[in-house]
């Protein structure tokens, strides 16, 4: 009796296309994805390829490169392990028809991926994606796989890119510490730092494809070296970037955790108390700090569904000022319409320079004016293969008569189901686009209110 193999799908997610390697993602597979790249995009075009330090990403990058090649297509393929902004950056900049980014950015280390980025600099549209990779189960890549090679010249990204945080960071004397988690953030942005006078500390700086045996993911679960780093050193500022060094995470000079939401809270206010106006944009996931800050200036706040190629059509209309997403990628207009950590980390810089005082003194008094807020996020593992319609049908059913703890105002439903509570509190259950996860966020005035949320949101999917 024969076996049949299943085919491992190709499945694009959030941002990209990620899996596990040598099952999901293989060089048979990717030489699929490359073959509908290349004819997708016709003939003669200019592609620029990136990697960051993942297990195999040169390899994966010089294979899809040769494919390219082999297809008549122009290859721009960066000669050293880069961040994802980077190849934002060099798209742009170089006026290529096309980035690809060999990464799996925060996904723990038995992944790699891939992600797309159009000529504007930022990521590929849903609609442009989704005419890209029609009918993938059907494509054929015959090719030879691991063995074969790219034919050409490797060219140097990093110093065109390096000049935006030359310009940015102003000189200092501060003590900064980094948690660059393995990613190619280093040493690139701690040779500017030094450039510019400040007393820095580097952690997770060697490649390392194991990650230290955890997720390359900024979140408060893995900051412990970092937030001990600030402390013990008095450092002003602590930040940390994820594997590929898109999303951001920040310790404030009182060794606390400061999130994403008040991040954006801090920068949103910085710009419009600056005098400059226009449009804030946030995920369904966001904080009701935007909304309160936004109200507070008379400027308008929009939310899109989660992932950053959501927020990027929004700042591709020219009037958004700053958006943010949960997870730790924010944009900003007078930049790429895409997320870098190094560049959020250099405007935060910025701001500690001309304010003359820490992120953290200047949040103490936005809490005052605004409120506080306390995010919280937790992921639940589920069987792999459960639909998303399926949990989000269970999530619905759930809801019904279901006792919250506070008065339910309404539900948002453009991405996973968010539950809206009296004075702003929030519950956001939504499945991941990448990962057997169901994610569960809340946000309400404290700790323990949020944590109780967080709980009654791990119920609803069962």
């Amino acid at each position: 009796m024969s076996i049949s193999k299943k085919e491992p799908e190709i499945k694009f997610g959030t941002d990209g296309w990620r899996g596990v390697i040598s099952d999901e993602f293989t060089f048979e597979n990717l030489g699929k994805v490359a073959v509908k790249i290349a004819d997708h995009l016709g003939k003669g075009k200019r592609v620029s390829v990136g990697y960051d330090n993942r297990f195999l990403s040169d390899r994966y990058a010089d294979f899809l490169s040769a494919v390219l090649q082999e297809r008549g297509h122009e290859i721009d393929l960066s000669d050293r392990p880069v961040t994802t902004p980077c190849v934002s950056h060099r798209v742009k900049t170089t006026e290529s028809d096309l980035g690809v980014a060999i990464s799996a950015s925060h996904n723990p280390a038995a992944y790699n991926g891939l992600k797309v980025k159009q000529p504007y600099g930022g990521s590929a549209s849903g609609e442009f994606i989704s005419e890209m990779i029609s009918n993938i189960t059907k494509t054929e890549y015959e090719g030879p796989t691991w063995q074969l090679r790219y034919k050409g010249d490797k060219n140097s990204w990093v110093e065109g890119y390096m000049e935006l945080f030359y310009d940015i960071i102003p000189e200092n004397d501060i003590k900064v510490v980094c948690d660059y988690f393995y990613s190619p953030g280093f040493p690139l942005f701690d040779r500017v730092l030094r450039k510019k006078g400040y007393d820095t500390l580097s952690l997770k700086t060697e490649r390392d494809p194991l990650f230290g045996g955890t997720h390359p993911e900024p979140v408060p679960a893995h900051l412990g070296d970092l937030k001990d780093a600030v402390i013990s050193s008095g450092a002003d500022a602590g930040f940390a970037f994820d594997g590929d060094a898109d999303r951001i995470a920040f310790i404030d000079e009182f060794g606390r955790y400061l999130s994403l939401q008040v991040l954006l809270a801090v920068l949103a206010w910085d710009i419009l108390e600056s005098g400059r106006r226009g449009k804030i944009v946030k995920t369904v996931a966001g904080t009701y700090l935007v909304d309160r800050i936004a109200r507070h200036f008379s400027v308008d706040f929009k939310t899109v569904p989660i992932g950053f190629k959501n927020i990027c059509p929004e700042m591709l209309c020219g009037d958004v000022i700053v958006a943010g997403e949960e997870s730790g990628g924010i944009g900003f207009s007078d930049y790429l319409p895409e997320r870098d950590a190094l560049y959020s980390a250099s405007r935060l810089l910025e701001i500690i320079k001309r304010r003359g005082e820490g992120i953290g003194h200047i949040w103490n008094r936005l809490r005052e004016k605004f409120g506080n807020s306390v995010y919280l996020r937790r992921d639940f593992r589920i069987e792999k293969g459960v639909a998303k319609k399926e949990i989000l049908r269970r999530v619905k059913k759930n809801c019904r008569g279901a006792e919250f703890p506070f008065k339910v105002e309404g539900f948002l439903e453009i991405d996973g189901i968010r539950i809206n509570m009296e004075e702003g509190r929030w519950l956001l259950v939504r499945p991941s686009g990448t990962e057997p996860l169901v994610r569960v966020y809340a946000e309400t005035e404290s700790r323990e209110k949020t944590q109780e949320l967080i709980k009654k949101g791990g119920e609803l999917f069962n």
